[in-house]
């Protein structure tokens, strides 16, 4: 759908992005047309504190707003305080990527004139633009929607995650720091998801680094937040702690700095998992009740690797459980059945396509069917 817009007609432009970081990824493509279309433009990014990070250094954009819905902007007050600021900056242009009628209605108050953005959530009365949501097809691809509606050319599908020169510093510090700046190895594992019932089994992570271990000669790069901290506790004592090198807590930039320079991450269907592919790192993504076909790492094939097991019911539709019963792990069964062995065949291949890395051996160490793996040996 084309509305024809012209770059003079927007001078002042404002973007919701979206709550999730793997989202905010995933519309890069989308901005970085909306910047080519509008090049004259002033883009204001209006986004909620904890994605901000993932902005910082983007060059698609000339400002971010923050959102801080638990503090300044928290409650009906804070709302309008937010809506009468967005009201002084005269925008004519609003692009809502997030699909909440809340979007709408703030772009509405704050008498935007061009309001472009999917239906739903009971907001088309409140857009200029409501915009039919593609039924089928990868999140990038219905973002895209949106820049094309407004006459940008969405031929260019790359994603792209940008950092900051302090976290590249800060990133060669700490493998410095680590010894990991040399040839060797380096695995990340990322057991953090947004909900419970999207997070695969820590100790199932830990069997798959522990082959690694062996395999490899690797040492693990464990990367989280400090709710993380129990699921990366029960990696470590499956492995042994000596093993790993923590990349807890780190902000999201340093993060996404460090993985930049690991050979391959290991994760859940969560945002680490689109910086990873946004940075074309190889990625052994496991998925539970989200769907591969809308949130699959969107990168070169080769450089990926996705683990489901799909039933009747998949997608969920996130009310998890209503339509399956758990497994008794308390797990849906989707991701339940997700086996280590899985993971580690996918993770061998990754690895194969790196020509410093030896195959391994016919006597290394393999999962045994609990799901466990030997104690490493020394490194």
């Amino acid at each position: 759908m084309k509305t024809g817009l012209q770059a003079v007609s927007a001078r002042r432009i404002l973007v919701r992005v979206n709550n999730w970081i793997g989202d905010v990824v995933m519309i890069s493509p989308a901005m970085r047309a909306v910047r080519s279309t509008f090049p004259n433009a002033e883009i204001t990014l209006l986004a909620k504190t904890w994605v901000l990070d993932a902005l910082q250094a983007a060059p698609f954009c000339d400002r971010l707003i923050e959102y801080d819905r638990d503090r300044a902007h928290a409650g009906l007050t804070g709302r309008w305080t937010l809506i009468r600021s967005l009201r002084r900056e005269r925008f004519d242009l609003a692009l809502l990527f997030q699909r909440a009628f809340e979007a709408a209605l703030f772009a509405r108050l704050a008498g935007i004139p061009r309001r472009v953005g999917f239906r739903g959530d009971f907001r088309s009365w409140l857009l200029t633009d409501p915009l039919p949501l593609p039924v089928d097809g990868h999140h990038l691809e219905q973002f895209l929607c949106i820049a094309e509606a407004v006459g940008a050319d969405v031929r260019d599908r790359r994603l792209s995650f940008h950092l900051t020169p302090h976290a590249r510093d800060a990133a060669l510090n700490f493998l410095r720091e680590h010894s990991l700046e040399k040839e060797v190895l380096r695995i990340a594992i990322h057991p953090g998801a947004s909900k419970p019932a999207r997070a695969w089994h820590p100790e199932r992570f830990g069997a798959v680094a522990s082959a690694l271990v062996r395999e490899y000669g690797v040492r693990p790069l464990l990367f989280g937040t400090q709710d993380d901290e129990r699921a990366l506790e029960k990696i470590r004592s499956s492995v042994g702690n000596s093993c790993f090198v923590s990349a807890v807590g780190q902000n999201l930039q340093e993060m996404a700095a460090v993985l930049e320079h690991c050979h391959l991450l290991v994760c859940n269907d969560s945002g680490p998992m689109h910086i990873a592919a946004a940075l074309r790192v190889p990625v052994v993504a496991i998925f539970g009740p989200g769907s591969p076909d809308r949130t699959r790492p969107f990168t070169d094939p080769t450089l990926c690797r996705v683990l489901t097991h799909l039933y009747p019911c998949s997608p969920c539709r996130q009310e998890f459980f209503k339509e399956c019963h758990a497994a008794p792990s308390g797990k849906p069964h989707c991701l339940e059945d997700v086996t280590s062995e899985e993971v580690l065949r996918a993770c061998r291949e990754l690895l194969g396509h790196l020509t410093h890395v030896a195959a391994p051996s016919a006597a290394s160490a393999s999962i045994d069917s609990s799901g466990e793996s030997p104690a490493p040996s020394a490194i």
